[in-house]
């Protein structure tokens, strides 16, 4: 019995996925910052009008804007509101800090 409650709590904890559906990832860099909107279909938009596709390769949240560019970026590992990482711009390359925000 308690192995099989353990076994449904770790089946109903959000993934990083979720989370990032569930709320936005602010993207900052030097030269400034966006919101990005991912959507459960697959599509995500930002509040400075980029656009495009995204997916979940490994641990690596991937994305191909409506212009062509693409490319894949780690995944952070929380799933909280205000946990911040930094990688590469999946589709510029830029450095950059990550920040999961609620959607409001």
């Amino acid at each position: 019995m308690l192995i099989s409650s353990i076994l449904l709590a770790v089946a109903l904890q959000a993934s990083p996925v979720d989370t990032l559906v569930a709320n936005a990832l602010e993207v900052s860099s030097p030269s400034g910052s966006y919101i990005t909107y991912f959507e459960a279909d697959g599509t995500y938009t930002t509040n400075v009008g980029i656009s495009g596709t995204w997916w979940v390769n490994g641990d690596e949240l991937c994305v191909q804007r409506s212009t062509g560019e693409s490319g894949c970026a780690p995944l952070g590992d929380s799933q909280e509101v205000g946990t911040t990482w930094t990688g590469q711009n999946a589709a510029t390359g830029e450095t950059v800090t990550y920040t999961i925000i609620s959607r409001g």
